[in-house]
């Protein structure tokens, strides 16, 4: 594991003790119908959620809102401040580096780290590109059948 992730479960593992209300930032704030604001949560509480880690297809984007869904998970991102330490999503490219939320399509590659909420959404703290994981391949071979591998022939069985 690289030094940044192991790192960063660290510090959702220090942040288990705040408070875990999800507020979206712009909950005060009216909609308009051609420009909603994303979704960003300002509050959260990491003891009622659970480490989340998922290597996977972008599903669905939903710009209006701003989020992404991942393993059938919306991604909502995060900016709050939780037991001392700001937490803030960071969506990265391929190379690491940030990364604007318009760079990110349908059908491409993510590995993402964050906090499966009790609600069933991901408060992501990491949305980064990455290469198509390589599946492994298995080879099948078909199975042949013969008394031997049966073990006792019919007869035998019959007669007991």
């Amino acid at each position: 594991m690289k030094s940044k992730t192991v790192l960063r479960w660290l510090t959702l593992l220090a942040v288990l003790s705040a408070l875990c209300l999800p507020v979206p930032a712009n909950a005060a704030a009216p909609e308009s119908e051609h420009a909603a604001k994303a979704v960003r949560l300002t509050e959260i509480d990491p003891d009622e959620c659970q480490p989340f880690f998922v290597q996977t297809r972008i599903m669905e984007i939903t710009r209006e809102r701003g989020t992404l869904v991942v393993a059938e998970r919306e991604l909502r991102e995060i900016d709050a401040m939780v037991g001392g330490k700001r937490l803030k999503t960071e969506l990265l490219g391929l190379d690491g580096k940030p990364e604007p939320a318009g760079a990110f399509r349908v059908g491409q590659y993510v590995k993402v780290e964050g906090f499966l909420h009790p609600d069933g959404y991901v408060a992501a703290l990491v949305v980064q590109k990455i290469e198509k994981p390589v599946e492994p391949k298995v080879k099948y071979a078909p199975v042949e059948k013969s008394k031997k591998s049966l073990g006792r022939s019919p007869a035998a069985v019959r007669s007991n």
